[in-house]
């Protein structure tokens, strides 16, 4: 790729016409091309926008992706256009009533809102909603015998790039079209994707999935990543026979569904219910298996679409709401050093506050010292930082480095002072990395307060957050969570800012702790793979004694928790010893054995999770129905899960939940997990009425 123009970094709005131009074309080049994103989703935008509304007709305002690389070329059918934008609400309005005014031949005006409105309600006015996939644009086509024949990308719009070889190794890609349906030659059209827990073991190698999948879809060789690994999400498909006529997007995309494709997934909403639908695939990002940067509208009248017709750029009967930008580029103003409640030391990034997702950002984590050492980061970098999924925003990569030194690791706790140690460890992906580590975390104040902070947060100690923690260390009154029980009223009305009535509501909240239920107080301890559902698993099977007697193989072999899983949890609960006998000093732990000793009863074995609206009682006693009866309830889908019962009308839903989504994934995966209705599941283990 050749090197970005000299001022690619600079303010959009300081570029002349041909300058912007000639960014822009950079980067489509880069992005269609090579795989590659010179800029943020969100620098691009605003450069493209800036000479949008500078010099409207100019021929890169309405571009369509790049020239075909390399590789043999396809001519498509027809155009693969773009899709216009918007990014707020009226925006959307404006063009939700500009195709109401180009179909009825009245002036697009506000005036017509009311009209608008009147006509969202009916089934003309009627919308298909999915995710705006962050993957690579694709068109399948399929001979008269309903072979998969040919395989291209994008391209320009006109003529893009055979991919045919690659395309035909995606493991959910049709091969071939069933008999007894819809035959060719027609074109399925769709997008390449890298599922995002795919992605997850290579993510310390590549920038982001959507380049990835680029690369291995055009790849002569793809031995270091093979295109298996990707997936396909079909939208569209074009009949050149002219015997396949859906007359709406919804009835395309069920007819998709018949012929084995996958679509994304999708709603049918009314005008009036755009937002809506906007916010519930906006809140589904976060449990995704696939990136996606806002959702796609699209009448879903097919006779409508056709007399809006198109422009050169993209069809009038569709519409991209993108969300707000999840990464962009910033400043680095230095990076600090966090403490965790184990000792572990962790780098944060400190930048200029930039907004991602609709939110000030001015932290980002960079997870460990493999990841800082590979960035090779100094203050002054110009960096993008991600908000993967909306969630915690890390820096994904250096966009244009500065002149300072690089930050290295300190040698020195940055609580307590004591030497720090590099360790190589596991992080969760199969990948060993390498951390940093205070060599005294017993007397780290840092480290001591957090972990104080996750036993009152794992107790639900309301009012006892940063702020008292800090102080109540601070002032030498707790040293370790057993000292909680021994502070009084007077200790805590000596603290600042604290008065008889807050200091008389802290001392509640520990009066109540004074009974506690075993899971919450395993959990309570901070010990490595010890979370709420091993932690429910294990008191399930006996009371404490019983627990911290158990060996290595005795917990192993639970739901096969595994060898690792299981010396964390036996040597955890051997350091923390000391703290438990403490504890014990005030605190009755509540037991729930299993009636019949571990493993009894119709459901011994068995993990259950609950989704959905439950009708025959509230899932937290559906939850301790299952544990009566021998099982374990969890909160969470996980690999362990063997039963997912699903309340309401959630299964015939086409935009599942996150926990159905997942579980759906599991058992396609190979994994022994029923998807069951709430009514189906009581059928198999017997009626609690």
């Amino acid at each position: 790729m050749p090197p970005a123009p000299p001022f690619a970094n600079q303010d959009p709005s300081q570029l002349s016409i041909d300058q912007l131009a000639e960014l822009l074309t950079f980067c489509d080049d880069a992005y269609y091309r090579d795989a590659q994103s010179p800029l943020s989703d969100a620098a691009y935008d605003r450069a493209k926008d800036r000479l949008r509304a500078v010099a409207p007709d100019h021929p890169v305002v309405h571009k369509i992706g790049a020239p075909a690389g390399s590789g043999d070329k396809v001519a498509h059918v027809s155009s693969m256009l773009s899709l216009d934008k918007c990014t707020m609400a009226d925006e959307f309005w404006a063009w939700y009533r500009g195709n109401l005014a180009q179909s009825t031949g009245k002036p697009n005006s506000a005036k017509l809102d009311d009209a608008a409105r009147q006509w969202a309600a009916q089934p003309a006015g009627r919308l298909v909603a999915t995710p705006k996939i962050d993957g690579l644009a694709c068109a399948l086509r399929y001979n008269a015998k309903g072979e998969l024949e040919v395989a291209a990308t994008r391209g320009d719009g006109r003529v893009g790039e055979d991919v045919t070889l690659n395309a035909k190794r995606i493991a959910n890609l049709v091969q071939r079209l069933p008999a007894g349906g819809p035959q060719g030659p027609l074109e399925v059209r769709g997008e390449v994707y890298l599922p995002l827990s795919r992605f997850a073991s290579v993510s310390d190698q590549f920038a982001n999935p959507r380049n990835l999948a680029a690369g291995v879809l055009k790849a002569k060789d793809s031995s270091a990543f093979p295109p298996e690994n990707l997936a396909f999400f079909a939208y569209d498909l074009i009949s050149q026979a002219g015997d396949v006529a859906p007359t709406t997007e919804s009835a395309k995309l069920e007819l998709l569904v018949a012929l084995g494709f996958a679509p994304p997934p999708w709603r049918v909403c009314s005008g009036l219910d755009a937002q809506a639908a906007f916010d519930r695939f906006a809140a589904n990002r976060a449990t995704d298996d696939f990136e996606s940067d806002g959702i796609v509208l699209r009448m879903d009248d097919l006779a409508l679409a056709a007399r809006l017709g198109v422009t050169s750029h993209h069809p009038r009967a569709a519409i991209a709401w993108k969300y707000a930008a999840n990464s962009d580029t910033t400043v680095l103003e230095a990076v600090h050093w966090s403490v965790a409640r184990t000792g572990t030391i962790t780098p944060v990034a400190v930048v200029a506050p930039v907004t991602l997702s609709g939110a000030t950002v001015t932290r980002a984590t960079l997870h460990n010292v493999s990841n800082l050492l590979r960035l090779a980061l100094r203050p002054g970098d110009q960096i993008e930082v991600v908000r993967r999924g909306g969630v915690i925003p890390h820096v994904e990569r250096v966009v244009l480095p500065g002149t300072a030194a690089a930050v290295q690791p300190p040698s020195a706790c940055p609580s307590c002072g004591a030497p720090t140690v590099q360790v190589q460890r596991d992080d969760g992906k199969g990948k060993s990395v390498l951390v940093l580590q205070c060599g005294d975390p017993d007397h780290c104040v840092a480290a001591r307060q957090r972990s104080l902070l996750h036993f009152c947060q794992s107790l639900e100690l309301e009012g006892f957050g940063d702020k008292v923690v800090e102080i109540l260390i601070d002032q030498g009154l707790v040293d370790n969570p057993a000292d909680l029980f021994l502070l009084r009223v007077d200790d805590l009305t000596a603290l600042p800012r604290v008065g008889p009535t807050m200091a008389s509501n802290l001392l509640a909240q520990v009066q109540r702790a004074r009974r506690t239920k075993l899971p919450m107080l395993l959990v309570s301890l901070g010990i490595p793979s010890l979370g709420k559902q091993t932690a429910q698993l294990l008191a399930a099977r006996g009371d404490l004694a019983a627990i911290r007697s158990m060996s290595t193989a005795d917990i192993a072999q639970l739901h096969s928790l595994g060898d690792k899983s299981a010396e964390a949890i036996v040597r955890g609960l051997a350091e923390q010893s000391m703290l438990l006998d403490a504890l014990l000093l005030h605190i009755e732990v509540e037991t729930q054995m299993l009636p019949g000793g571990p493993g009894d009863g119709p459901m011994a074995g068995q993990v259950v999770v609950f989704t959905g609206a439950m009708q025959r009682m509230g899932r937290r006693d559906a939850q301790q129905w299952v544990i009566k009866q021998g099982g374990l309830a969890g909160d969470s889908v996980t690999a362990d899960t063997t039963f997912l019962v699903v309340g309401g009308d959630e299964l015939d839903s086409p935009t599942p939940s996150s926990k159905l989504k997942k579980a759906i994934k599991l058992r396609d995966g190979g994994q022994k997990l029923q998807i069951l209705s709430e009514d189906g599941f009581f059928q198999n283990f017997g009626s609690v009425l």
